[in-house]
């Protein structure tokens, strides 16, 4: 069996890496609509798959002197501006097994604690299809 090591699985806007990452989730979906009917069997609800989406979300550490354009003043840009990233989700540095697809960022966290380093969390909706790729 293949394994990933998680430390390659990286958020890209465009050909651009977001700077500081240490996590990274990706979360795909499906609408579930209820056909439960008087027959259906012993009063068990019922299912079909609806629509689907998905999100990608990525926290790290916080560097304001990072290149705007992979940094999170660039991404609060963008998210003012409802800007759609072509993104790649996966083993990017490579190109191997990574997911793409447009998306919108929908939320961008930064927090300062104390006793520790300022980081930030990134959460993004997908627009439209998610793809795959394997070399």
């Amino acid at each position: 069996m293949s394994k990933i090591n998680g430390t390659l699985i990286l958020l890209r806007k465009d050909t651009t890496t977001i700077v500081g990452q240490t996590d990274a989730t990706m979360n795909a979906t499906a609408d579930m609509l209820d056909v439960t009917t008087k027959d259906s069997t012993a009063g068990a609800k019922e299912f079909e798959a609806g629509e689907t989406g998905w999100t990608f979300s990525i926290s790290g550490l916080y560097d304001p002197a990072a290149a705007a354009d992979g940094s999170i003043s660039g991404a609060i840009t963008d998210l003012k501006a409802g800007t759609t990233w072509a993104a790649k989700w996966g083993e990017v540095t490579t190109d191997d097994n990574y997911w793409s697809g447009n998306i919108k960022i929908s939320s961008v966290t930064v927090n300062g604690p104390k006793n520790d380093m300022a980081n930030y969390t990134i959460e993004a909706q997908g627009t439209g299809v998610l793809t795959e790729t394997s070399n």
